[in-house]
């Protein structure tokens, strides 16, 4: 058929992308900390190299509790915490040569401050508001699957509470995990995802494409998996970067809607006779006119920095 192109199937080498999915308590990060550790420790006995991990902290100390067990470095990651700053992070992840990459939590991406629900609400909050939205969150995702980097992105759990009666008829009440505060389907993007039980930290694989853990009813994540993983990652010939078509760039409306945003703000702030806003606005466009701003991502800095200035 014209237009197709037939090849023979081969297994290359992969980035693995890992999901742990769990309610408050579930242990995702020290599971993570497990996973990644043996992760390096398996790259650096393939490859001679010291293999280095990077965790991306959005859960305010808890990213620092195990630094006296594991060997990591970190990023605290502050509000707004809009898909731009996640997939900027993983970039600059990769730009440093880091070799796996904790993201923790993923969750803050979409329901966070800044996040895509409240980016979905300044759009207006109506169903087709998500048009200015979707195609953020869709970049965060590409970067995730895309980015020549190990991932294990930690989701909260939509907890749900379920009462039972012991032999004793004692009640009791237990968290129950289900499904993440993420976008449907995203915990699905992954090569594996586990969900962690809130009392016991066993992990049930949800999805797998390893085969490490079929036929498994639930196990404690561990270093040991961690190197399982690279390994089954590192059995192919090697790696074709993956490249997302343009349709994936961000619409001219995006920015567009991002300047009127920036032009209302001024306005109400006191336009020209507001030193202090055109100072603000002339560092990212000596003009001071913010129609000329080209940049997507410039523009969104602007926008952040305009919220700061004080109204006269």
């Amino acid at each position: 058929m014209a237009g197709f192109v037939v090849k023979k199937a081969k297994r290359e080498k992969i980035f693995t992308k890992i999901a742990l999915m769990a309610p408050s308590g579930g242990g995702k990060t020290y599971s993570s900390l497990r996973l990644a550790t043996g992760m390096a420790e398996e790259i650096e006995k393939e490859t001679g190299k010291h293999a280095k991990i990077l965790m991306i902290n959005t859960e305010q100390s808890r990213g620092s509790y195990y630094a006296n067990e594991f060997d990591y470095d970190i990023i605290d990651m502050e509000a707004p915490h809009n898909p731009e700053r996640y997939v900027e992070a993983i970039n600059f992840a990769v730009d440093e040569g880091y070799d796996i990459l904790i993201i923790d939590s993923s969750s803050h991406e979409w329901e966070g401050s800044g996040g895509c629900l409240d980016l979905h609400k300044q759009a207006g909050g109506t169903y087709q508001s998500w048009r200015k939205v979707t195609p953020r969150h869709d970049r965060f995702i590409a970067a995730i699957a895309d980015s020549p980097i190990h991932i294990i992105a930690t989701m909260r759990g939509k907890d749900q509470y379920e009462t039972s009666k012991d032999d004793r008829g004692k009640m009791s009440v237990q968290k129950l995990g289900v499904g993440a505060k993420q976008r449907d389907g995203f915990e699905y993007e992954f090569t594996v995802t586990f969900l962690l039980d809130q009392k016991t930290n066993i992990a049930e694989q949800q999805k797998d494409n390893t085969h490490i853990f079929s036929g498994k009813s639930g196990v404690i994540l561990s270093e040991d998996y961690g190197r399982k993983i690279i390994q089954w990652a590192n059995s192919g010939d090697g790696y074709t970067p993956r490249v997302r078509n343009a349709e994936t760039e961000t619409p001219e409306e995006d920015i567009k809607d991002i300047k009127k945003q920036i032009i209302a703000l001024c306005t109400e702030k006191g336009g020209t006779k507001n030193k202090a806003l055109m100072d603000t606005l002339k560092s990212f466009i000596p003009s001071g006119n913010p129609n000329q701003i080209r940049d997507i991502a410039k523009a969104r800095e602007c926008l952040e920095a305009i919220k700061e200035v004080e109204a006269l």
